[in-house]
């Protein structure tokens, strides 16, 4: 990921954090751990969507599913 796509990631879970607080819902920590895993550049979106509905699929739940992942530690 650019510097560019960084600051626009950035940009938009700030904006996406802001109109969720809006609601009184807080970013969790699966979502953080996710989006910092995205900015270092350990994992795209689609990989990340991917291996998700998979372990979804699996375990048919996603609890679990960041803390398996190599790229989110």
């Amino acid at each position: 990921m650019t510097s560019i796509e960084q600051q626009k990631f950035q940009k938009a879970i700030e904006e996406t954090d802001a109109i969720f607080a809006l609601e009184g819902f807080k970013p969790t920590k699966t979502r953080k751990l996710i989006s910092d895993a995205i900015m270092a550049g350990r994992v795209t979106h689609a990989q990340v969507a991917h291996e998700m509905s998979e372990y979804a699929t699996q375990h048919k739940t996603i609890t679990g599913f960041v803390e398996s992942r190599p790229w989110a530690i």
